[in-house]
C-alpha cells in the first residue's frame, strides 16, 4: 500500500504529510488515528469510490443501498434515509460534502485521501461523529514541469474500457493551470437477469475537471477548481436472495443473478428500464495570504449542484407489480474564513467561521400493478379490481442554513510534551415541506382518488400503494446547536515514540425522514451525540525503516439516528437509539523490508453495541415488546460492525536494468462476519470473507509508461452491502464481483 510520500528509498521510508488538522504536519506527529492513500494508490489499484478505498482501512465499511451510499467507521454511520447527513464528514478540497450523491463520482487524479477516526467536528464541523474523510484532487502548481498524461484501461472480464487524460504544467512562474478527464464504460453488467435474459448495471462515467493556481507573489495564493460529472447505470441495484415471500428471482442466492421483470408500468416519465442517471457540478476557489508574522489567513468558497433521477422495479420479483422512482436535486453554497498562526511559536492557534446554505427537493413517483397480475403472490384478492393501477407521488423540499465559530490551541509545554484543545459552537435550521397525491386508475380510463371507505378494492391497493403519509402541519421547522469541545495530551516519549490521549464530542444534526410512507411518530428524529476517548502510539522502527500505530478507542453515543424499513409496509422509520458504545483497538504498521519491497498492513477489533435501545424496529419473526410494536435491541451488536477487519499487503519496485523497473503488489482484505440491516436480522448477515486484489507490470525506469495488470476481489468474494426486508421478500445489494484490468500509461511531458 503506497501511502503519501512512503516510496522507499535507501531502505528507509518517508514521511507522511497530511492536512488533517489544517496544517502541513507529519502523520506521526498527529494525535489522532489516521490513515492516508495517496493518488498513485488510487491510480494503480483502479480504486474508484469510497467502497473500493474502504479496505485500505481499518474499522470501515461502505455500503451502498438503494437512496444514499453509507459509510461507517468504527460501526456508526447513517443508514438508508433520503435525508439523512453522513455521520462521517466528506471534504472534497475542503469543501464539505453533506450527501453521498455529492461524490459518487470516480476517484481520479487524486493526491491523497486522508480518513481520520473518531468524532472530528471542532475542525470538520458538524455532522462528523464517527470521522472525517478528506479528499485533494491534484494540482499543477507554479514552477511545475509539464505532464501529458494519457491512461488507457480494459477490463477482461466484462468488456469495460476507460481513458483518464492530465494535462498541465506551468506556463509561466506564477501559473500552474491542469485539465483532467474521465471517460468510462463499464461493458456488460456483471449482473444477469434471467427474466430478461440481459446483463445489467453497466456503469457509464464522464468526468472533467479543470484547476488553477495563481501566485502573484510569494505571501498570496489563489486556487480555481471546476468540476462536472455525468454518470448512469442500467438496471436494478438488488437481487432477492430468499424465497419467504412465495417469490423467486430464479436461484433465491446472492450471486449477481436475479430475475427482475426489467420494464417499468407507466411511469411518467417513463425510461424504457430501471437504473439511474445524474449530473453533478462542484466548484471550489481558495485563497491564501501569508503575513509577514508567519500566519496565514485563508478563505474558500464552495458550491455544489447536482441532479439525480432513479426508476427501480421495488418488489424485485419477475412480475411487475411495484414501480418506483427518485427525483432528487441539491444546490450548496459555502463560505469559510479562518486564520492559522505560526508554527515556530510555543503558542499556536487557528480560529474561524463557517457558513451554508442547501436545498433539497425529492420527488418519488411510485406505481402499483393490481390487475391480479402480481397481487395473489402476496395473499390479495383479485376479483373486482378495476383497471387495478395506483399512482402516488410525494414531494420533500428542505432549505438549511448552518453557521459556526470555531478555534484550537497547542501548547508546546515542553521539547516532548504538548497539549491541543479547540471548540467549536454550530447552529442548525431546517425549514421543510411535504406533500404528494394518490389516485387510482378506473375502468374508464380515468384517475380518482382513492374510496378507502366504499370501495375494498381502494383499501387493499392502499395498504401496499406507497401513498405518501400525511403530516399536520405539512410545513415545519426545527433548530439546533450544540458546543464541541476536544483536548489531547501528546508525549514524545523518545525521537522514535510518541503517546498521546485524547477526547472529543461530535454532533449530527436532526432533521424529517423522507420517504413516502413513514409512521408520523417517528416522522421527526433529533440530533444525534457522542463522545470519544482514544489512546494511542505512534512509533518509528529500525532507524526509520518502519512504523508502528496503536490507538485504542472508546465512543459514547446518544441518540444515534437510525433508520429500517417496515417490513410490512415499505414504510420508513427512524428512531434515536438510547446509548450506544463503540469501543475497541487499531495496529497499523509499515516496513521497508530492503530497498525495492515495502510490506505493511492494519488490524481493526471492534466491539459495537447498543447499550440502551428498548424500542428498536422488529424484523420479521423477532418476538416483540409487551406494546407489540418494538423491540429490545439492548446489547445486540450494531450493523457493519464485524468483531476484527484489516489487510496486509506487500509492494515491489525493483530495476530491471538500467531503463526498466518491475512493479506489482498484492493487497489481502479480511472481515469477520457483520450484519447489513438496521432491524438486526440475522437473515442479513454477511458471512465473514477475504477479499484478494494483485497487480503486477513492468516501465520505464522514470515512469515515463507504464503497462500493468490489476486483478481485483480475484477470490470472487459474495458481499453484501446492505439487506431490505419488504412484503416477505429479502432484497440485497453486492459489490462487484472479480475484474480484471488491463492497463497501459505514457507521460508525453517527460
Amino acid at each position: 500500500m503506497l501511502l503519501v510520500g512512503s516510496s522507499v528509498l535507501a531502505e528507509e521510508l518517508q514521511e507522511i504529510v497530511v492536512v488533517a488538522t489544517m496544517r502541513a504536519e507529519n502523520v506521526q506527529d498527529i494525535p489522532i488515528s489516521i490513515s492516508a492513500i495517496s493518488g498513485t494508490e488510487i491510480r494503480q489499484g483502479v480504486i474508484r469510490n469510497l467502497e473500493e478505498l474502504a479496505i485500505q482501512i481499518p474499522n470501515m465499511t461502505v455500503s451502498n443501498g438503494l437512496v444514499s451510499d453509507n459509510i461507517q467507521i468504527r460501526g456508526v454511520g447513517s443508514g438508508p434515509e433520503r435525508n439523512f447527513e453522513q455521520a462521517v464528514g466528506v471534504f472534497i478540497d475542503h469543501v464539505y460534502m453533506p450527501r453521498s450523491r455529492q461524490y459518487r463520482a470516480p476517484y481520479f487524479d487524486v493526491e491523497r485521501v486522508e480518513v481520520a477516526r473518531g468524532p472530528q467536528t471542532v475542525l470538520f464541523g458538524l455532522n462528523a461523529t464517527a470521522g472525517a474523510i478528506s479528499v485533494h484532487t491534484a494540482r499543477s502548481r507554479p514552477g511545475d514541469d509539464l505532464i501529458a498524461d494519457v491512461m488507457v484501461e480494459y477490463e477482461a472480464e466484462y468488456g469495460g474500457t476507460a481513458l483518464t487524460t492530465v494535462f498541465g504544467g506551468s506556463p509561466t512562474d506564477k501559473l500552474g493551470l491542469r485539465l483532467a478527464a474521465r471517460v468510462l464504460d463499464s461493458g456488460d453488467g456483471y449482473w444477469k437477469n434471467l427474466t430478461t435474459g440481459k446483463d445489467e448495471n453497466s456503469l457509464q462515467d464522464t468526468l472533467l475537471r479543470g484547476s488553477i493556481v495563481y501566485s502573484p507573489s510569494q505571501k498570496l495564493t489563489l486556487d480555481a477548481k471546476i468540476e462536472f460529472s455525468d454518470f448512469s447505470r442500467d438496471g436494478n441495484l438488488d437481487e432477492l436472495y430468499t424465497d419467504a415471500g412465495g417469490i423467486s428471482d430464479g436461484d433465491d442466492e446472492l450471486n449477481w443473478v436475479r430475475g427482475q421483470d426489467g420494464s417499468l408500468l407507466l411511469l411518467h416519465p417513463s425510461p424504457e428500464k430501471p437504473g439511474f442517471e445524474g449530473e453533478l457540478l462542484n466548484i471550489a476557489a481558495s485563497a491564501e495570504y501569508e503575513f509577514q508574522n508567519g500566519g496565514t489567513l485563508a478563505g474558500i468558497l464552495g458550491h455544489s449542484d447536482y441532479d439525480w433521477t432513479m426508476y427501480f422495479d421495488l418488489d424485485s420479483t419477475p412480475v411487475p407489480i411495484l414501480d418506483s422512482g427518485n427525483i432528487e436535486t441539491y444546490k450548496q453554497s459555502s463560505v469559510e474564513l479562518r486564520y492559522v498562526s505560526n508554527d515556530d511559536r510555543a503558542l499556536q492557534f487557528l480560529f474561524g467561521g463557517y457558513f451554508q446554505s442547501s436545498e433539497l427537493m425529492n420527488e418519488q413517483p411510485n406505481l402499483v400493478d393490481g390487475v391480479g397480475i402480481g397481487l395473489g403472490a402476496f395473499g390479495f384478492p383479485v376479483a373486482g379490481f378495476d383497471a387495478g393501477r395506483l399512482w402516488s407521488k410525494s414531494n420533500f423540499t428542505q432549505d438549511e442554513d448552518v453557521f459556526s465559530v470555531y478555534g484550537t490551541l497547542n501548547w508546546d509545554v515542553s521539547d516532548r510534551v504538548q497539549i491541543r484543545g479547540g471548540v467549536r459552537y454550530v447552529e442548525s435550521e431546517k425549514d421543510h415541506l411535504r406533500g404528494g397525491e394518490c389516485l387510482v386508475r378506473r375502468s374508464d380510463g380515468t384517475y380518482d382518488e382513492l374510496d378507502l371507505a366504499g370501495n375494498p378494492n381502494d383499501f387493499l391497493l392502499s395498504l401496499i400503494g406507497f401513498c405518501p403519509t400525511a403530516i399536520d402541519p405539512p410545513r415545519q421547522q426545527r433548530n439546533s446547536d450544540n458546543v464541541l469541545p476536544e483536548l489531547s495530551v501528546q508525549w514524545s516519549v523518545t525521537d522514535s515514540a510518541m503517546l498521546y490521549a485524547r477526547v472529543g464530542k461530535g454532533a449530527k444534526s436532526g432533521g424529517f425522514v423522507a420517504s413516502t410512507t413513514v409512521n408520523p411518530e417517528f416522522f421527526k428524529y433529533d440530533d444525534e451525540s457522542g463522545v470519544g476517548y482514544e489512546l494511542g502510539l505512534k512509533s518509528s522502527l529500525g532507524e526509520g525503516r518502519g512504523e508502528l500505530n496503536i490507538a485504542i478507542f472508546n465512543t459514547d453515543y446518544k441518540d444515534l439516528q437510525l433508520n429500517s424499513a417496515d417490513p410490512d409496509t415499505g414504510g420508513a422509520v427512524v428512531r434515536n437509539a438510547g446509548e450506544i458504545r463503540s469501543q475497541g483497538v487499531e495496529i497499523e504498521g509499515r516496513w521497508a523490508a530492503s530497498d525495492v519491497i515495502t510490506l505493511g498492513g492494519s488490524i481493526g477489533f471492534l466491539d459495537a453495541e447498543f447499550t440502551d435501545f428498548k424500542l428498536g424496529h422488529c424484523y420479521p419473526g423477532e418476538p416483540p415488546n409487551a406494546d407489540g410494536n418494538s423491540c429490545d435491541k439492548t446489547g445486540r451488536t450494531l450493523p457493519y460492525s464485524p468483531d476484527y477487519s484489516g489487510n496486509v499487503y506487500a509492494d515491489i519496485n525493483a530495476p530491471l536494468g538500467a531503463r526498466l523497473a518491475v512493479h506489482g503488489g498484492i493487497t489481502v482484505a479480511f472481515s469477520d462476519s457483520y450484519l447489513t440491516n438496521g432491524t438486526l436480522d440475522p437473515l442479513g448477515e454477511q458471512s465473514a470473507y477475504t477479499k484478494l486484489n494483485a497487480r503486477v507490470g513492468i516501465g520505464a525506469a522514470d515512469d515515463k509508461w507504464r503497462l500493468s495488470i490489476i486483478g481485483k476481489n480475484l477470490t470472487n468474494e459474495k458481499i453484501n452491502n446492505f439487506t431490505e426486508a419488504f412484503l416477505g421478500v429479502y432484497r440485497g445489494y453486492m459489490q462487484e464481483p472479480r475484474t480484471v484490468w488491463l492497463q497501459g500509461r505514457y507521460n508525453f511531458g517527460r
